[in-house]
């Protein structure tokens, strides 16, 4: 399951993130990978960007949409 969401504003042709979670976990609702921005790293060098892992979090820029399916797709592959 890949679960999006991003909260967003939009103004004057000016798009604004206000926050971000791209969460993708297997059949058995175990966690594969999650990347979002929530602050709670705050030591990481992408804060507050981050990439939580099943047994990590790493630093981790926030991801388009196509590298986001792309690493799924790659990951559905193995």
């Amino acid at each position: 399951m890949l679960e999006w969401n991003e909260a967003v504003i939009g103004e004057e042709g000016h798009v604004e993130h206000l926050g971000y979670r791209y969460h993708f976990q297997d059949r058995d609702n175990n966690l594969v990978f999650r990347y979002d921005n929530t602050p709670h790293f705050p030591d990481l060098k992408t804060f507050p960007n981050h990439k939580h892992l099943p047994d990590k979090v790493m630093a981790a820029k926030r991801p388009s949409v196509f590298e986001v399916l792309k690493e799924v797709n790659e990951l559905l592959r193995l």
